[in-house]
């Protein structure tokens, strides 16, 4: 990676006549650092709003997830960052949720970028980049920052026809003349008969795609790299990702960059006539002028051969037993056991969308996940669930109580002032609650 996840470096050196300590290393290097912010400077400056009709050039952090430790392009309205070396420099307060993201700070909107995610390679950087410098701009756009999860992703048949229809994308995203059109017609017929098979699956997927998606395919189409081999990255890692544990809140930075990347290979203006309302599969058929059979689900069935659908069926089948259990241990340690609720009110959290599974009827399972609250900040290592109604927060009951620390299995909890554990609804579980009066 590129850049060392210790803040303090510090060594002791020798300096003329005696021995001094030297000054601390920053956790980033900043002259590093500097050339990154260039990069994304010279990405947008080449895109200069040919993309979205506006710069991606603007306020950008790149910070230490470990120290807190920020370079940024500029200083903020309030002295935290000042100059060194070319770029700006400060460590951010702890009120300060770390995450690749788009965040208010200190009166300015800015994109934030984890450093130790940026990669070695420059395609890697700037399709992150570019990507999360999209969610700056998109409520310009008229794109809001939606987030919901498609729970149907998770279900045997749901899994199944997705999968179906990543295989079409990437053989489209492959082919070319009317080779690309059949198998765009495939991907479509797949998305379609899914999408009768479970109602209400359209508007979350569009939800998703018309937020992560369209930032996912901001970065590829501006990664660098010619229009022909940007194709070819996103279908090989369509190839890759079919193994994923879940889709629930993930496949819209693979449909995402797949239906974009198609749709300007059909049509280069579709971007201006996109709106928030739109599907991307809809303005795709529209652009590659396709017209779909009435029976979707009978010409999924039968299309299916053509990308491995028996083999393919019978991998999930399994996959879907396997998952049952996971479901079963997850349920009785999150739901069923004795438990510890927090409030979600007011908190914020970065997390990772593949590492996310779905709890029917409870919420969703992060395998990790960093929580800053009014009530304190929490840390995940091996499970958190939340809530379906996203009010609660919840890990498995404290093994260990040291006043306003908290630890269990896999978590540990560290509580503000003013706020304390009350006994929840069921013998053994616990709940955070504010101390009245104080």
């Amino acid at each position: 990676m590129l850049g060392s996840k210790s803040l303090h470096c510090g060594v002791v050196g020798l300096v003329s006549a005696g021995l001094s300590v030297a000054q601390p290393a920053p956790s980033i290097p900043v002259e590093t650092a500097a050339r990154v912010l260039a990069e994304a400077h010279l990405a947008a400056q080449e895109d200069g709003g040919r993309l979205w009709g506006r710069s991606l050039d603007g306020p950008l952090l790149l910070v230490d997830p470990d120290t807190r430790f920020a370079v940024a392009n500029r200083a903020d309205g309030k002295g935290v960052l000042t100059a060194h070396g070319g770029a700006f420099t400060g460590t951010l307060p702890t009120t300060v949720v770390i995450a690749n993201t788009s965040m208010e700070w200190n009166g300015t909107r800015w994109t934030m970028v984890m450093w130790p995610s940026l990669g070695d390679f420059l395609v890697q950087r700037r399709r992150l980049l570019m990507h999360e410098c999209w969610h700056r701009i998109q409520p310009e756009l008229g794109f809001p920052l939606t987030n919901g999860n498609s729970e149907h992703l998770d279900t045997l048949e749901g899994r199944y026809l997705f999968v179906l229809e990543l295989r079409a994308l990437a053989a489209a995203l492959r082919g070319a003349g009317d080779a690309r059109v059949a198998a765009i017609r495939d991907a479509l017929v797949f998305r379609g008969a899914r999408r009768a098979a479970f109602p209400g699956a359209a508007a979350s997927e569009r939800a998703l795609e018309n937020n992560e998606g369209l930032a996912e395919y901001t970065g590829f189409a501006l990664r660098g790299t010619g229009d022909e081999e940007s194709r070819l990255a996103v279908a090989r890692r369509l190839d890759a990702v079919e193994s994923d544990p879940s889709f629930v809140r993930s496949f819209a930075y693979q449909t995402g960059p797949a239906y974009g990347l198609l749709l300007d290979a059909s049509d280069g203006t579709w971007r201006k006539r996109y709106h928030a309302s739109d599907d991307l599969d809809g303005a795709l058929r529209a652009a590659a002028k396709i017209a779909l059979p009435d029976d979707l689900p009978g010409q999924a069935r039968k299309r299916a051969a053509g990308y491995r659908g028996a083999e393919l069926r019978a991998s999930e089948e399994t996959r879907d037993r396997e998952n049952q259990v996971r479901l079963t241990k997850l349920r009785a340690a999150l739901v069923e056991g004795p438990t510890l609720a927090l409030p979600m009110d007011g908190a914020n959290f970065g997390f990772d969308p593949n590492g996310i599974v779905l709890l029917p009827g409870a919420g969703t399972v992060h395998q990790s996940l960093d929580v800053i609250a009014p009530w304190g900040e929490l840390h995940v290592t091996a499970g958190v669930l939340v809530t379906s109604d996203f009010s609660r927060i919840v890990v498995s009951a404290p093994t260990d109580t040291k006043g306003a620390a908290l630890t269990g299995a896999g978590w540990t909890l560290s509580l503000k002032p003013g706020w304390k554990t009350a006994p929840g609804a069921r013998a053994g579980d616990l709940k955070v609650i504010h101390i009245e009066g104080s």
